[in-house]
């Protein structure tokens, strides 16, 4: 029987996760000149469940932070994404262009998450300033008002100035705080599997709104010559997430399109995996007090698309930057600062527009006339795969609603 110990620390913040946001925060944090102690329940390198995708805001903040040179010699030059095509209900098909976006030297490419979070962990273990400690579960927290004391782990009790919940959609931290994202009405729901033998891939990705996903959409993201990352993904606002399961069997063996390309294909044993997906949408503060939430944790996912990674990244950047604002004066003060940070940033522009923008792209009569205007005309195609790739404001996309109504 192990018996656990209480350890007192001197470390500026403790995170719990180290996925893509509790190691962006850790980092940041480094680069600032603060100690951190950073924990995960898993060994790395591990599996995680997730589309793959990696947009070009994405690749940039982690070229910033290094982890792109240590991808790059372990996979070797990374395929790009040039491009986004869709298909509407009947089969309209959309092909837009995905140059990086303005003043961003990032690419969209797919990477598999196993690959970037042991990338990432990579170098986190570079960092002096950094204590990375796997093997250790997270239960709760030890609290005295709205100051959290310490980390309850299953090794021992962990003390910093700041607490960062970065554990994903089931952080017992969030629990702890009673922050979790518990609505249906902003939550969503994927699932995938890798297939080999694939056929006809190329430099683009695909989504699919046919009528065997709606309301909800199918995707097929190469992730090599003749492999890729295919999945379903639906929104619990409009359809439970019971269904999943059919309604990825009905894409992959009904969709007139992707059946082309997985006819012959095989899906790998073990890659059927599906995840939640907390959306930005949802209304609650991200932390209390000394403690911030990040990522998964803190519902960063984008309720149009629901990709996630980028704003795991961003909302640990903003969580090093609310630790070091408040450095010499009261803890319990970081919570207002990284509230202040995320939402000037990404709630109305991005959570809430997307959010009101969702029942426009699960609804098939809308999707039609908008997919038809966009096939008219390059740079409508552009503006919507744009927009899809996170390339393009969501706010450019009433551009080409405007005109239908």
């Amino acid at each position: 029987m192990v018996q656990k110990r209480s350890y007192m620390t001197t470390c500026d913040a403790v995170i719990s996760g180290a996925g893509p946001a509790g190691c962006s925060t850790a980092l940041f944090l480094a680069r600032k000149g603060y100690s951190v102690l950073l924990l995960d329940k898993a060994r790395f390198p591990r599996e995680k469940t997730c589309g793959d995708g990696l947009t070009a805001l994405s690749t940039a903040l982690l070229e910033e932070l290094g982890v792109m040179q240590v991808i790059g010699q372990r996979l070797g030059t990374l395929k790009p994404v040039r491009g986004v095509t869709l298909y509407s209900p009947s089969g309209t098909l959309v092909h837009g262009r995905l140059p990086a976006p303005e003043g961003s030297a990032g690419l969209f490419c797919i990477i598999a998450r196993k690959e970037l979070d042991d990338a990432l962990v990579s170098c986190v273990r570079a960092q002096p300033s950094i204590t990375f400690l796997e093997n250790t579960t997270v239960t709760g927290l030890t609290m005295d008002g709205n100051r959290a004391l310490s980390v309850n782990t299953s090794v021992g009790d962990y003390s910093g100035r700041v607490i960062i919940g970065a554990d994903g959609i089931y952080s017992p931290i969030a629990a702890h705080l009673n922050r979790a994202n518990r609505l249906k009405s902003h939550q969503g729901f994927a699932l995938r599997a890798y297939f080999s033998k694939v056929k006809g891939l190329g430099d683009s990705i695909e989504l699919h709104y046919d009528d065997s996903v709606l309301p909800g959409y199918g995707w097929i993201f190469p992730v090599g010559e003749d492999r890729a990352n295919v999945g379903v993904g639906l929104f619990t606002r409009f359809k439970d997430q019971r269904g999943l399961r059919e309604l990825f069997e009905r894409f992959v063996e009904q969709n007139p399109f992707a059946s082309v390309k997985l006819k012959r294909a095989v899906m790998e044993p073990g890659t059927l995996k599906a995840w939640p997906l907390p959306l930005g949408s949802f209304p609650g503060k991200r932390g209390r007090g000394n403690v911030l939430l990040t990522g998964d944790a803190g519902s960063f996912v984008d309720p149009l698309n629901g990709e996630g990674i980028y704003y795991a990244l961003k909302s640990g950047r903003y969580a090093a930057e609310a630790v070091a604002r408040v450095t010499g004066q009261d803890d319990t003060g970081a919570l207002n600062c990284y509230e202040k940070l995320w939402r000037k940033e990404f709630q109305f522009r991005e959570f809430a527009v997307g959010y009101a923008l969702q029942p426009l792209l699960n609804n098939r009569s809308v999707l039609e006339s908008l997919m038809r205007y966009a096939a008219g005309k390059p740079s409508r195609a552009d503006l919507l795969a744009g927009v899809i790739g996170h390339n393009r404001k969501k706010t450019d996309l009433v551009k080409l609603l405007n005109p239908l109504y």
